[in-house]
């Protein structure tokens, strides 16, 4: 069971924008969301590497998609 996480919890505007767009699409490159949210590379790879820190999103190796580990309310 996926751990449960509101969204008024997630302080952070872009890192709530990232959880979003993973919610309603199963998976993204780093690219795409990249592009999606307008960010640059070292911004947006911040936020990931915060989100995969706090284990609310997860990543492959063999192609850069990340998918959601958590449940929004």
């Amino acid at each position: 069971m996926k751990q449960e996480i509101r969204l008024e919890q997630i302080e952070d505007n872009t890192e709530r924008a990232i959880l979003q767009l993973l919610e309603h699409n199963d998976q993204f490159t780093t690219g795409d969301i990249l592009m999606r949210l307008k960010l640059s590379y070292r911004k947006g790879k911040e936020h990931l590497r915060a989100l995969r820190a706090k284990n609310w999103i997860s990543n492959t190796e063999r192609a850069p998609y990340y998918t959601l580990k958590i449940s929004l309310k």
